[in-house]
């Protein structure tokens, strides 16, 4: 507040200064509000949120030094060299490179008054050649005006050494409106170029599918155009190169990344902000990326746990079942050798019981497949599956089908619980089974006439889809009612048959 009320005093006493001047050189009235107005003009921008300090202040100065020399004719150049100055740093406030801090030793030059018209002129050019080096965005406001005010100024030159009915006054109030429009057009082009920095972190990200930073970088150095930026995270940073420099992106004051570049660009701090921000968001959404994948797969590790432990806990059953069976009949036929005849009916009674036991537990083990499949053994595994099966089965069984163990191991389950809810829920009286391979996946499917309407979200299906999954693979349920049903399971396989 403070440091306002005193602009607004100094510009108030300098405006007053002013117009004293221009009617102490009885000058008309329309050419005084003129006068005043471009200065005016100058400290409105300059007071105006838009931009650094620094170039705002730089702004305002121009109005300033341009009342200013109202009052001292002295100090009439100064509004020159401040606005060369201001126009060369635009729009940061900074000045950087040799060339830039050349013109702005040069516009000290003409500050003091020693430099005629023409050399101001050219003064003004070079300001044009130096902004055109500044990226696009930050480009147009400084050419165009820098060319403005030396064509307006070499124009009047010229006229007045050629051209006897040269007014000066006209010259002048055509310099008055180019100054005009200078502070006018301030605030809108940094507003311009502001905004075309806030939008390059959206249109980077947004501009195409984003390989990782690879190729965020190669998309970033399209825009900003260098095609060697590379971007590389902090903890992956071995080191700069002698003709590249460094674009250090840090949050929270913590190191995450760091461009690699040959671009001009990015001398423009807003330029090299906005790109931080995208380097920023770009870092992060690959970490989140790579976090989601990770736990990923830690899920489809654990699920792979799971599936193993469940095989191996039900193989471990089976076997037990069996040594124990196998145990009870040898403990009974030895008790049978001794029994009398006459009892031989009823022994023979628990006999047939004993067998029908026997028969459903090797049904349970032939749910469980052979230790050895893998390498076409798949085969023999399903020829025993279907010698069981209730309903006739018939296998297809390509020449080139064959797999790793767990691919086959994956597909016997399929056809093992395939083959027991068609015989048991389905009604099915035929059967067929279909092994083939196509590339690197091998294919399975069990058909079956049966009534169809199969629930899909059963514990059995379920677990034969969970089971696949954890190989990246598919299993596809088609089930009409009163159709039959088709279970098709397909994994990924590179082991093949020779």
């Amino acid at each position: 507040m403070i440091r306002l009320a005193a602009g607004v005093v100094a510009t108030g006493g300098l405006v007053m200064l002013a117009v004293r001047a221009d009617l102490a050189s009885q000058v008309d009235g329309w050419r005084m509000a003129v006068d005043v107005a471009v200065g005016g003009a100058f400290i409105l921008a300059g007071a105006l949120p838009t931009g650094p300090a620094r170039q705002r202040v730089m702004v305002a100065v121009v109005g300033g030094a341009w009342l200013l020399g109202s009052v001292f004719l002295q100090a009439l150049p100064l509004h020159q060299a401040v606005l060369a100055v201001a126009l060369v740093a635009f729009p940061t406030g900074l000045i950087r490179g040799r060339f830039a801090w050349l013109v702005a030793a040069l516009a000290g030059v003409v500050a003091l008054g020693f430099v005629p018209q023409p050399g101001v002129a050219l003064l003004f050019a070079l300001v044009a050649v130096c902004a055109v080096m500044r990226p696009p965005s930050a480009r147009w406001y400084p050419v165009t005006a820098a060319v403005a005010v030396a064509v307006t100024l070499g124009i009047s030159w010229s006229l007045a050494r050629g051209e006897e009915s040269f007014d000066p006054a006209l010259a002048l109030l055509d310099y008055q409106v180019v100054l005009g429009l200078v502070a006018v057009t301030f605030p809108v082009a940094y507003w311009s170029a502001l905004r075309v920095r806030r939008r390059l972190a959206d249109a980077v990200l947004v501009s195409r599918p984003l390989a990782g930073l690879d190729g965020f970088a190669s998309v970033l150095g399209e825009a900003l155009g260098d095609p060697s930026l590379r971007v590389h995270r902090w903890q992956d940073f071995a080191g700069g190169q002698a003709d590249r420099q460094l674009l250090m992106v840090s949050e929270d004051d913590v190191p995450v990344a760091v461009v690699v570049h040959q671009s001009a660009a990015l001398e423009d701090p807003l330029t090299a902000r906005a790109v931080a921000t995208a380097v920023r968001l770009a870092v992060a959404n690959i970490r989140l990326q790579e976090e989601q994948l990770a736990r990923l797969r830690e899920l489809e590790a654990a699920r792979a746990r799971v599936v193993a432990a469940a095989d191996r806990q039900r193989e471990e059953v089976a076997e037990e079942l069996g040594q124990k069976v196998a145990a009870f009949l040898r403990d009974a036929q030895a008790e049978l050798a001794d029994v009398r005849v006459g009892t031989g009916t009823a022994l023979g009674i628990v006999g047939s019981e004993l067998v029908a036991a026997i028969a459903e537990i090797g049904d349970l083990v032939a749910g469980i497949p052979p230790a050895t499949l893998g390498e076409g053994r798949l085969r023999d595994a399903l020829e025993i599956l279907a010698a069981r099966a209730p309903a006739e089965v018939v296998i297809s069984y390509g020449d080139d089908s064959a797999g790793d163990a767990a691919a086959e191991t994956a597909l016997f389950y399929v056809c093992s619980e395939a083959l027991a809810n068609a015989a048991k829920h389905a009604g099915a009286g035929r059967i067929k089974i279909d092994v083939c391979r196509y590339g690197d996946l091998l294919q399975v499917s069990v058909t079956d006439d049966g009534r169809g309407g199969a629930d899909v979200s059963g514990s059995g299906l379920t677990g034969l889809s969970d089971r696949l999954a954890v190989l990246d693979g598919r299993l596809r349920v088609e089930s009409p009612p009163g159709a039959g049903t088709t279970v098709t399971a397909t994994v990924p396989c590179r082991r093949r048959l020779s």
